[in-house]
């Protein structure tokens, strides 16, 4: 193994390590994100200790907004068997109650987000959320995996929330209403 290789496996195994020794979480979180001003970027993650391996966890990050577009990335960085979570997955869905089973369409924004996963030894697990356009309301964004690293594991992520995009039909009445201005404007100048 290379020297450079080798320096920065020790650096993110000691990263990785300091950041599971300083907090521990138990599975099955529930958080409040704060909608400031749009647009905001929420950051939210947990940290699983050597207690934790091998459990299952369902963390709930739930956020309130009035309208907007959302977006989500959630990241673990995983190092062989040490430190991992494996089964990363994010959905989203409208409302705040915890759930762990199939919730009903009418509910489900969306199902659960995309994985990639990089090499088996030191690898990356990304799950994305496709950018969303959603309603007035409060949502839940739920992210599920597995505790697998003996010593524990982290992940973390951003919820990026937009103002909505003006539709086609917003354009098209702005630009009747400009047209009717500049037509009554045009015809008191003719009176006069």
């Amino acid at each position: 193994m290379k020297l450079a290789t080798r320096k920065m496996l020790t650096t993110i195994s000691l990263a990785a390590a300091f950041s599971i020794s300083s907090v521990s979480a138990f599975a099955d979180t529930t958080t409040v994100l704060a909608v400031g001003a749009l647009p905001a970027s929420l950051t939210y993650s947990n940290t699983f200790t050597s207690s934790d391996s091998g459990t299952t966890f369902w963390d709930d990050y739930i956020f309130t907004i009035t309208d907007g577009s959302v977006n989500s990335v959630t990241s673990s960085i995983n190092l062989d068997s040490i430190l991992g979570v494996s089964d990363l997955r994010a959905r989203l869905y409208k409302g705040s109650t915890h759930q762990t089973a199939a919730i009903a369409p009418n509910e489900l924004i969306s199902a659960w987000g995309t994985t990639v996963n990089y090499s088996p030894t030191v690898s990356s697990t990304t799950v994305v959320l496709n950018p969303l356009t959603l309603s007035a309301g409060t949502y839940t964004l739920q992210i599920k995996g597995i505790v697998s690293g003996s010593a524990g594991g982290s992940y973390a992520g951003v919820l990026n929330i937009a103002q909505p995009v003006p539709e086609p039909e917003t354009y098209a009445m702005l630009l009747c209403g400009m047209g009717l201005i500049g037509f009554m404007a045009k015809r008191r100048n003719t009176q006069a």
